[in-house]
């Protein structure tokens, strides 16, 4: 209670079964492809492409430790009253972004970690908002974003709100002229208010923007069966067909799949061979929001191409299996149908 862990070169140790403030100690070392979104205190070590988010992380040492973490996410995160906000330590190419850090003592600290993309983050009454050892990362946006401002739309590059920015505002575009120093790093793009203030715009779905696990390197063994998992995503996604990856000189294919979430379902169902019968349409238009939880059912037919892992990251975003139950009854626990959801 009102405690934690934290660990300095340090690797190799078992911790299980420990709760932070009510909430799990989520302890790893190295996993990758994960997705994180409860915990009371993070630590990852040498882990990567994990993902954190929605969390409430308080009144700890450290809420979020990364050591020799590469290319994880950490996003949508409450991170208050610890020691530390957020510390990286020989951690690489992280993207930290729409994260609330307030109140602890160091907001973010990193040491020897570069390339790290930090941005639209509010930091506010930390003793230290951010701290910069030996380190140089980008903390503004990689692109210009759209955004509006006190009635006005504007595009540029978008950095961080920093509650102690002395700088101005010339031209009104929410901007501060002058960057934010952070010690050898600073912040070129320095919000002048908080980011929820820039109702920042996500582009417009297009056809490309597909949820896609693509072909596995080795798709056997393969067999009919159910698949039940979960969807989620990081990008807003429109599909109205659900296609599948059959293995080699079969008819692999999907002979009905049902994604869900609280309040609303939709269903498709295989036709047959005949015409395009590796693509089943849905009965309504499935619309994937980022970071919102979709139940996924899939019931395959023949041979489709398999990926033999419990979880597997896309361009996208994720797709988990939470069980496969194959035509034998032979149950599975990392076994996800190679499809493609798109328009």
């Amino acid at each position: 209670m009102n405690d934690g862990l934290s660990v300095y070169d340090s690797y190799g140790n078992i911790v299980e079964d420990n709760k932070v403030n009510g909430k799990p100690l989520v302890y790893l070392e190295d996993e990758s492809d994960k997705i994180i979104d409860d915990a009371g205190l993070v630590i990852l070590i040498r882990c990567k492409n994990i993902t954190v988010m929605n969390a409430e992380l308080t009144n700890t040492d450290v809420g979020i430790e990364l050591w020799q973490s590469d290319n994880c996410l950490i996003s949508q995160n409450n991170i208050s009253n610890n020691w530390v906000g957020i510390d990286l330590d020989d951690s690489n190419n992280n993207s930290i972004s729409n994260n609330n850090i307030n109140s602890n003592w160091d907001g973010i600290s990193l040491y020897e970690s570069n390339d790290n993309i930090i941005y639209l983050n509010n930091f506010i009454n930390n003793i230290y908002n951010a701290i910069s050892y030996d380190s140089t990362n980008i903390w503004n946006s990689t692109e210009p974003i759209k955004y509006t401002y006190r009635g006005s739309e504007f595009k540029n590059y978008m950095g961080n709100y920093w509650d102690d920015y002395t700088g101005s505002d010339a031209n009104g575009d929410g901007i501060g002229d002058t960057p934010y120093s952070i010690d050898s790093d600073k912040d070129n793009y320095p919000l002048i208010e908080r980011f929820e203030n820039y109702f920042v715009e996500a582009p417009t779905p297009t056809p490309s923007q597909t949820f896609d696990t693509g072909r596995p390197e080795n798709p056997y063994p393969s067999i009919s069966g159910k698949f039940i998992g979960t969807i989620k995503t990081n990008k807003k996604i429109i599909a109205k067909k659900l296609y599948t990856y059959a293995c080699a000189g079969t008819g692999g294919h999907t002979e009905h799949a049902l994604i869900c979430n609280k309040t609303w379902c939709a269903y498709a169902e295989w036709e047959g061979y005949k015409g395009d019968w590796m693509n089943i349409s849905f009965n309504k238009t499935v619309i994937l929001v980022p970071y919102e939880t979709y139940n996924i059912t899939i019931v395959t037919g023949s041979y489709p191409q398999i990926h033999h892992t419990s979880s597997l990251q896309t361009e996208n975003g994720f797709i988990n299996c939470t069980e496969f139950t194959d035509a034998n009854g032979n149950k599975y626990e990392n076994w996800i149908p190679a499809i493609m959801l798109w328009s």
